[in-house]
């Protein structure tokens, strides 16, 4: 007999959620694909510096994982906007086609490559995931100013 077997009460059934799930979601300097599909994330990161606005920072990425995702076309998107001034600064927009056969437990990865976003000022922005038009997740990225280093 199985451990789980002899405790049942710790794992309960669970029924599914009707709702897709967001597992993952991280800022980094790369994303990778190895031969065998699976993603290296490099370079972690929640805060960017820099000592003079507005302001572009090198290629980087943000990293999605979701599950949970029923049959057919969703549209969704991705947004990065200003805490204090509601600007959006990023807005990347498509429609994610899961009509082919797997199923809910299936793990769809996305990679978004972020190039010429200017943060207008310092601060905190709230950088979103939307799917079906209902947010599964946000986080804040922060942008610091810093002074220059002395000469």
């Amino acid at each position: 007999m199985s451990p789980v077997q002899k405790l049942p009460f710790l794992f309960p059934q669970v029924e599914k959620m009707s709702e897709p799930v967001l597992v993952a979601f991280l800022f980094a300097d790369r994303v990778i694909t190895e031969d065998n599909q699976k993603k290296g994330i490099i370079g972690t990161f929640t805060r960017f510096h820099s000592q003079q606005f507005p302001v572009s920072f090198p290629l980087w990425f943000i990293y999605t994982a979701i599950t949970n995702i029923s049959p057919g076309k969703h549209p969704m998107g991705i947004t990065i906007t200003s805490i204090d001034t509601k600007q959006v600064i990023l807005s990347v927009n498509a429609d994610l086609d899961a009509s082919s056969p797997g199923n809910l437990d299936d793990v769809v990865e996305l990679s978004v490559p972020v190039v010429n976003v200017v943060f207008p000022q310092e601060g905190k922005y709230d950088v979103s995931v939307v799917m079906d038009g209902e947010t599964l997740g946000s986080r804040s990225l922060l942008v610091n100013q810093i002074s220059a280093p002395p000469i």
